[in-house]
């Protein structure tokens, strides 16, 4: 459950980089279907680029050291601490599947809504589509899947222009583009951008419908004046496109632009440095640190789950198996174990002889609920005092190393 919350905020921030990225410098260019293709893309990137990091790092991951610091030895420093699950964790998870509920109880009855006015009008099928002339005079014009439902008096009096509109619709699949956004509002509904980016999506498509209008010929100025008419009447904002889209002034504004010259499909590039900043963002260890709290945390409700542990299987423990100086960087191997599905280290330091060393890289290679994490240092030479933290999902872990170093030595005397 947690991991889920925190893959949601990780997709939200690179969905908000990358928007902010179209905003600026492709929503006024006058190629709809190019727009169309980018924003689809803005999906798939924000979604896509953790789960396929994450296969990338965890072919990343170098094999344990087995040389001692002090002798040809393989001592464990056991530092066992078992990792809180804070209430705030709990509560933000809570409050994240609730709001998905809403959403998808609120998805769910506008579908069914449309089901009853498609299969409640009179059918005319046609080679593309099935036209749906109601008698419910409240709707605006809309298309949804291979449907047209259209009154029965816009049939009588304005069919040609209005049929054009939402063929257009129709014949591009926009009915699945809407599909694909409002997933990500469910998925996304305490994000803003995710709500945006649906409306973004749902203005192109009324960009490329009404010049395909246009483009048949139409008079643009009776054409607009039909839209006025249609400004008012009931529409399904989510996964229907309606004839009375709610950005009207914008799509009459973008009838009198010029096609946007192939140049301009060039500023798709300025997604690539934004796209860069997310990943940054992501990467700072206050954000870190934060994501992995919350995907630590888990909820349960089973009865079993509410009583206290009676083994050891839920408590995440780390050990200290080697301590590698090779010359130029230290190198210390912790073996976890009980870490469940998610497991996320950042932050290490290393105090020896009153000075403190920031870990160089870190670098992890998991196997069901163990591990093994090799932080590297720079070169220490000396060991007096000597202690380590590390940051694991969320939660610094100390590791008093002064046993690891006697235990060590006294092997070392004896050989």
């Amino acid at each position: 459950m947690g991991a889920f919350l925190s893959y949601s905020m990780l997709s939200g921030l690179v969905m908000l980089a990358l928007y902010l990225a179209y905003k600026l410098f492709m929503a006024r260019n006058n190629q709809h279907g190019y727009n169309r293709g980018v924003l689809l893309i803005i999906y798939v990137l924000s979604f896509a680029v953790f789960p396929v990091m994450s296969l990338f790092q965890g072919d990343d991951v170098s094999s344990p050291l087995s040389v001692s610091a002090v002798g040809d030895i393989d001592v464990p420093a056991i530092a066992e601490a078992p990792l809180s699950r804070p209430v705030w964790g709990v509560v933000a998870i809570l409050v994240f599947f609730a709001g998905m509920a809403v959403v998808t109880v609120k998805t769910i009855l506008i579908w069914v809504r449309l089901l009853h006015v498609v299969h409640s009008g009179e059918k005319i099928k046609k080679e593309e589509y099935t036209l749906v002339v109601t008698d419910n005079d409240k709707f605006a014009p809309f298309s949804w899947m291979r449907y047209i439902v259209i009154s029965r008096c816009d049939y009588e009096t304005s069919p040609s222009q209005v049929i054009v509109h939402e063929l257009k619709h129709v014949a591009n699949l926009h009915w699945i583009d809407l599909l694909v956004a409002q997933s990500v509002c469910i998925i996304n509904w305490f994000n803003p951008v995710a709500w945006l980016m649906r409306d973004e999506l749902m203005l192109v498509h009324e960009y490329q419908a009404d010049m395909a209008v246009i483009d048949e010929g139409y008079n643009p100025q009776d054409y607009q004046i039909l839209l006025i008419k249609k400004a008012v009447g009931a529409r399904f904002p989510s996964l229907a496109n309606s004839l009375n889209h709610s950005k009207l002034k914008k799509r009459i504004t973008m009838m009198y632009k010029e096609k946007s010259g192939a140049g301009q499909k060039f500023k798709a590039l300025a997604l690539v440095p934004m796209f860069a900043l997310a990943l940054c963002v992501a990467g700072i260890p206050a954000v870190k640190a934060t994501v992995s709290t919350i995907s630590s945390c888990d909820v349960s409700v089973s009865k079993d789950n509410k009583k206290p542990a009676k083994t050891n299987s839920n408590v995440q423990t780390f050990k200290v198996v080697n301590i590698n100086n090779n010359g130029n960087e230290t190198t210390v191997t912790i073996k976890g174990e009980g870490l469940g599905n998610f497991l996320m280290t950042s932050d290490g330091t290393f105090t020896t002889m009153g000075k403190t060393y920031t870990a160089k890289s870190i670098q992890c290679n998991k196997t069901n609920e163990e591990a093994t994490i090799t932080v590297t240092f720079p070169f220490t030479s000396e060991y007096e005092k000597t202690s380590m933290t590390l940051n694991v999902n969320g939660e610094t872990i100390p590791f008093d190393l002064e046993g690891f170093f006697d235990k060590a030595r006294s092997i070392s005397i004896s050989r």
